[in-house]
């Protein structure tokens, strides 16, 4: 080459072409952080909604446990109540003093020709 003279365009673009790359990378290597930091965030939020299901599952057989461990016991009493009856020789009482669970169709009727107001309660 000549002295003086202007070195070629092509490794002028050679170093536009370098520092394009350079830029990619470095967008990349911030990015990337940013990128993991949110699919982990998004892997808490679904697994804290899946432990609150869980939790709420569990609460409901724990509950659901205990109303079956209060019918044996009820039903385990009244089984033991039953046997010392016989064995005592007692006598049933009369039942006629339980109320009736269902209401009776003349019930239903009356309710229906006069109808309660939540107000007076």
């Amino acid at each position: 080459m000549v002295a003086g003279t202007l070195p070629s365009p092509a490794p002028t673009r050679m170093v536009e072409s370098e520092g394009i790359l350079r830029m990619l990378l470095l967008v990349l290597a911030l990015a990337m952080p940013l990128g993991t930091l949110a699919f982990l965030k998004i892997q808490s939020t679904r697994l804290s909604y899946a432990m609150g299901e869980i939790k709420e599952r569990i609460r409901k057989e724990e509950e659901l446990q205990r109303k079956l461990m209060l019918e044996r016991s009820r039903f385990q009493r009244d089984e033991e109540v039953q046997v010392y009856a016989q064995k005592a020789g007692l006598q049933p009482r009369k039942q006629g003093h339980l109320i009736q669970r269902a209401f009776t169709p003349e019930d239903q009727r009356i309710a229906k020709l006069r109808p309660v107001s939540s107000e007076g309660l």
